[in-house]
């Protein structure tokens, strides 16, 4: 489940079958059938011999869903919210977790914006966006020129010289088309970040600043209003870009492998986030994910009652499995609930966890 480099896919020639397409929306394959009818949605036709059968690119499904919304057969959220996915340990399935979480809400027809927080890119990879490409490069390697990614958060800010000011729409990626999720990509010059928010005054506040601004439409080249959750995956680090990243956000995720090194991490977060309440007066709330699990392991079992003990209420009753499924579809370009070949252990689970945690964002006031 550890987080690895994606081949290239082009999404638009990603098909789904009716069944699998259903699973994605949790609706009957009937209700599915019906917005072909009803709504004018057309869809492709694949032949199997003689048979002309139905099936679904993402984007297929994600404009399904908005419309399943505008009828008013999805629940939306209170307000708009912003979630940080973050831990100080590596290979927990943070990425994973961001990646797909906005997947799976987009199923669910609310509007994500994926922020990517970390220099190395890693959910701009598995979106299917190089960061080290050059424009030749992207071309070079067959692929659309739209993959080729020119700028950042710190150039939509425009925080400082370092980055050239360049309104949203020139920066934001939307790999599944409008209705998806979209992308605010990284680029390696986005390492520069922490040098222009260490000079800049109230510098744990310019994400919240911008954020806030951005969403109530205040932001001419910057309009976030139209998006319901912002999702900022974060570097494995406590640097001052994810310091930022978690004060502008209403929950922290946080995705912990079963073992001692992961669940020191988290306490470690426990004692920040108490510091968050002092310096700040306002505390996000957190999820923590059992990720990497293996049944009826007595050192996992053990692990999950210290989390328990640390953050009541706060620990998902579902679990991630360990399974070579994420690996498998990020070999292929593709995340976990993009891939048909995922597994009820793996894709399932997934679903369970992101249920558990929307039924929280549906509480948040």
């Amino acid at each position: 489940m550890n987080d690895v480099v994606p081949g290239y896919a082009n999404f638009d020639e990603i098909l789904f079958s009716p069944a699998y397409a259903a699973e994605c929306l949790e609706i009957s394959t009937r209700a599915l059938r019906s917005f072909e009818d009803e709504e004018g949605v057309e869809v492709r036709r694949k032949s199997r011999g003689t048979v002309s059968a139905r099936v679904y690119t993402p984007a297929d499904l994600f404009k399904i869903a908005s419309i399943r919304r505008s009828k008013g057969l999805t629940r939306t959220l209170h307000r708009p919210l912003i979630l940080s996915t973050f831990i100080q340990k590596g290979g927990t399935a943070k990425t994973t977790t961001s990646v797909n979480f906005a997947m799976y809400l987009g199923f669910k027809g609310l509007r994500v914006l994926v922020v990517d927080n970390d220099p190395q890119g890693d959910a701009t990879s598995m979106f299917g966006y190089d960061p080290d490409l050059t424009e030749e490069e992207v071309i070079e390697a067959g692929l659309s020129a739209d993959r080729f990614v020119k700028g950042s958060l710190g150039n939509v800010i425009g925080i400082s010289s370092l980055f050239p000011a360049m309104p949203l729409a020139d920066v934001v990626k939307k790999p599944f088309g409008e209705f998806g999720p979209h992308l605010l990509p990284a680029e390696i010059g986005l390492e520069d970040m922490e040098i222009a928010l260490s000079a800049a005054n109230n510098a744990d506040f310019r994400y919240a600043h911008f954020f806030n601004k951005g969403r109530k439409g205040e932001l001419k080249q910057a309009d976030l209003s139209c998006y319901d959750v912002i999702l900022i995956d974060n570097a494995p680090s406590g640097s001052l870009m994810t310091r930022n990243s978690m004060v502008a956000s209403d929950m922290v995720l946080c995705p912990i492998r079963m073992d001692k090194f992961s669940c020191r991490a988290l306490e470690r977060l426990a004692g920040r986030l108490n510091t968050f309440a002092e310096e700040y007066q306002r505390c996000p709330q957190v999820a923590a994910i059992p990720t990497m699990f293996v049944k009826n392991r007595p050192r996992a079992i053990a692990h999950i009652a210290k989390i328990s003990e640390m953050f009541p209420g706060n620990v998902t009753d579902s679990k991630l499995f360990q399974s070579e499924d994420y690996g498998k579809a990020l070999e292929v370009g593709l995340p976990l609930l993009a891939w048909q070949s995922a597994s009820e252990n793996s894709a399932g689970a997934l679903r369970q966890v992101f249920g558990e945690l929307l039924d929280r964002l549906l509480e948040i006031r």
